[in-house]
């Protein structure tokens, strides 16, 4: 029962894991000049970066971490490469609307989620105890240590919840 519970319990929780896009399968991208690039994208929890890949074998990389952006070529690599670079990135951030915004402003579910036990241990120590344990024993009270590490193991849980919501 305990270990059932424990899978439902994992399960649930890794709905909220936010996956990272892949950079796995590139988009091809039909240039001004007829080209066609490969434009591989993969986003990052602080960022995102693109590769560019010419018919050529040339390469074009770019980079943003937080609000410092950084973009550079192969060693062959032309301005005229790097200006039609930057238009596959363009053509491609306006077929996939919104592929670089940071929507991370309500942060981690699952931070909310452990908030929430850890107010439960640490606000009502001897209902955590019921909830893990008691429901088993017929007649039986928590200690007083049992009751102290509810509180403090709610209070680190909350901590932790914090630091993951944000």
């Amino acid at each position: 029962m305990r270990l059932t519970l424990q899978v439902i319990v994992i399960i649930f929780f890794s709905l909220f894991i936010p996956i990272n896009t892949s950079a796995e399968s590139p988009e091809e991208i039909k240039l001004s000049n007829g080209e066609v690039v490969k434009v591989f994208f993969e986003k990052h929890s602080n960022g995102y970066s693109y590769e560019v890949e010419f018919e050529n074998g040339h390469k074009y990389f770019y980079e943003k971490t937080g609000s410092t952006g950084l973009g550079s070529g192969t060693v062959e690599f032309t301005m005229e490469e790097i200006e039609l670079a930057e238009e596959a990135i363009d053509k491609y951030e306006q077929i996939n609307e919104g592929a670089t915004s940071n929507n991370n402003s309500s942060g981690n579910p699952l931070g909310i989620v452990i908030i929430i036990f850890g107010l439960l241990g640490a606000l009502f120590p001897q209902s955590a105890w019921y909830l893990e344990i008691g429901w088993q024993l017929r007649d039986a009270e928590p200690s007083e240590l049992a009751l102290i590490a509810n509180r403090v193991g709610g209070i680190l849980a909350s901590i932790v919840g914090l630091f993951i919501l944000l």
